[in-house]
This record gives structure tokens, sequence and C-alpha cells, in this order.
């Protein structure tokens, strides 16, 4: 992978945790304001999430596909994995954490319960929603490299069984096989291991491994094409243009946006924006984990300080969007960078062999 195609994937990456802040904002937007910024508030996912899942497989699969079934140590892999994810994550949660025993009515109710407050910290698949209730994507990416670090430690024949068996195991579930996938559909942890979003990850491993021998000269147009795709799906969501509403169908336009960015040549001149949206993709992880944080402290303000009278639900709305980015990138820059470098540091572990973090 050249240092062009590393730079527009974590620009992509960027231009994902944007759009997942963009309808975050025009849904709180609604809530405080039952205001539907930019229409988009009853859109769902914006698909930025499933983006990351394609990624995550995709590099992964890139990265360290080549070792699967050669029986590797592979506790240096995960514990580099893990640091990404755990330390930050833990410090936002338990910051959040006492605002739902003075407030309660900021939450739900489950969140100050024993249990919900452990296995949130653990990232353990729950009935409802961990505390960080925007953290509920971190389980199945602790999933996706344990699985990956057990298939790394295994020999070859017993990896292509596990793969084939859980595949297998989650199309019956995402397909309502009767028996076997309403019996997966009752248990928790069964649902949680044969959720429909292994597909998500499955088809970045098989993306990653067919553009290892696959370029394509034309891009520009798959990441064209793969932008009008995330476009469409947002369209029809909002005004019901065919009967079919499913979150699976973000795979098919971030294949074409990553099958476009892992072709890109080395010598070609990246746009200022591009660079703009790598930084972004850097601070991803800090963006996923905080912009509703500030969103709701931004909204509330703009409630208190009666701004909205003054600039009207457009400006407020976007005013938000326009503050929370440079709020969330110095909180990267301050604290999850300087932590998990830090981190590794003391740890004394070895950088990954790519220069885009996985996570």
């Amino acid at each position: 992978m050249n240092p062009n195609q590393r730079i527009v994937l974590q620009a992509s990456r960027g231009a994902a945790a944007f759009f997942v802040l963009l309808f975050h904002t025009s849904a709180m937007s609604f809530k405080y304001f039952h205001y539907d910024f930019l229409g988009i508030s009853g859109i769902g996912r914006s698909g930025g999430v499933d983006f990351f899942f394609l990624l995550t497989g995709f590099l992964l699969y890139h990265t360290y596909g080549h070792k699967i079934g050669t029986k590797m140590t592979v506790i240096p892999f995960l514990t580099n994995r893990l640091i990404r994810i755990y330390p930050f994550y833990w410090i936002i949660t338990l910051t959040v954490l006492p605002v739902y025993f003075v407030v309660p009515s900021f939450g739900y109710g489950y969140e100050t319960y024993k249990d919900t407050i452990i296995k949130s910290l653990l990232l353990l698949p729950q009935t409802h929603g961990p505390v960080l209730p925007v953290a509920w994507s971190l389980s199945y990416f602790v999933l996706f490299y344990v699985i990956f670090s057990f298939l790394m430690a295994i020999g070859k024949k017993p990896a292509k069984i596990f793969v084939g068996v859980w595949l297998l195991l989650t199309i019956c579930h995402v397909l309502h096989v009767p028996i076997l996938g309403a019996d997966i559909d009752r248990h928790v942890y069964l649902n949680f291991i044969f959720s429909e979003v292994n597909l998500e990850f499955i088809a970045g491993c098989l993306l990653a491994k067919w553009v290892e021998h696959h370029k394509t000269r034309n891009y520009t147009f798959f990441i064209i094409v793969g932008a009008l795709g995330f476009l469409f799906i947002w369209v029809n969501n909002m005004y019901n243009l065919t009967m079919y509403h499913n979150y699976l169908f973000y795979i098919i336009p971030a294949v074409l946006v990553l099958l476009g960015a892992s072709s890109i040549p080395e010598k070609l001149q990246l746009p200022t924006w591009v660079q703009h949206l790598n930084k972004l993709g850097n601070a991803s992880y800090t963006i996923l984990l905080t912009h509703l944080i500030f969103i709701s402290i931004l909204m509330k303000l703009s409630v208190a300080t009666h701004l909205v009278d003054y600039i009207g639900f457009f400006f407020t709305a976007l005013l938000v969007v326009a503050l929370t980015i440079p709020l969330c990138y110095m909180v990267y820059r301050l604290a999850e960078k300087q932590l998990v470098a830090g981190l590794k540091s003391a740890m004394k572990l070895k950088p990954a062999k790519s220069s885009v973090p996985i996570s």
C-alpha cells in the first residue's frame, strides 16, 4: 500500500466520522428544538459505523491476512489493538457515568446498574446499550480482533473450518432460518457473535484479498459512485423510494469507495481537502466517543443563552457542528494520542506495520 492510498483510506475514515457526527447533530437538534437539521434526523444510521466495520476488516486482512493459520503468538497483536480501544474509552465512560447518578433523567435508567457498568467497561454485549451509547460498535471491534487473533493462532485447516461455520451461522441468523436462526436470536451472546455486522467485517476482508491482485485505473469513478451510493441509501430511507431498508446495503457503496481508495497511484497529487480529512481520520476514534457529549453540551448552552432565538435553528445546528469538530480534535491531540503513545512506550510495544490505525 503506497502513502497516497494510506492517506485516502484515512481520509475516508474522517469522512465517515464526520457523517456520524452530522447525523447525530440532526437527531439532537430534533430532540432539543424539534428541528430536522438537513432533513436527516429520521434516517437512522448514516453508514459511517458500517464503513468502519468494512475498513477494519480490510486493514486487518491487508496487514495480517498472510498470518492466518500460522500458529503465531498473538498476545502482542491483541494487546496493541486493545490498548487503542479500552483505556481512552474507560476515561470517557467514567467521566460521563457520574452524570447519570446526579441527573438520572439524562439516561434510560439502566446506566447506574452495577451489571450494566461492569459489562459496559468490558464492552460485553447486553440487551440494551452501554453506559456510553455510542460505544455499542466497540464491542464488535473487540470481537473482530479476538476472532482474527484466534485465526492467526491456529492452523490453516482449523481456521478455514472456523470461518466457514461462523459465516454459515451468521447467514442463517440474518436470513432467519427456522429453528437455528430463531434460537440464535433468543440468546444475547449468540445474537452478538453471529450478528449481521460480521458480514460487513468479512466483506472488508474479502475486498482486501481481492485488491492484492486487482487494481483499477478508474479509482475516481469508484469513489464517486460509492459516495453517491451512500447518498442514495439516505434518500431512500428518507423518502421510502423502495420497500427495502437494511443497513447491510451500506456494504455496496463502502466496497466501491475502498476499492477506489486502495487503487490510487503513488504519484498522484492529492488535494488539500483530502489532507484535512486525513487529520480528521486520525481523530476518528475520539470523534466517535466524544461527539455526542459536546453536541449535548452545546445544544444545552444554545438553549440557556437563547442563541437559537437570535440565529435560528439551522445556524445553531451548523454552529454546533463547526464547534464540535475542533473540540473533538483537541481531545484527540491532548488526550487519546498522548495516552496511547504513552501506554505503548511503557509496555514497549512495537508499532503496527501499517501506518493507518486499524481502530
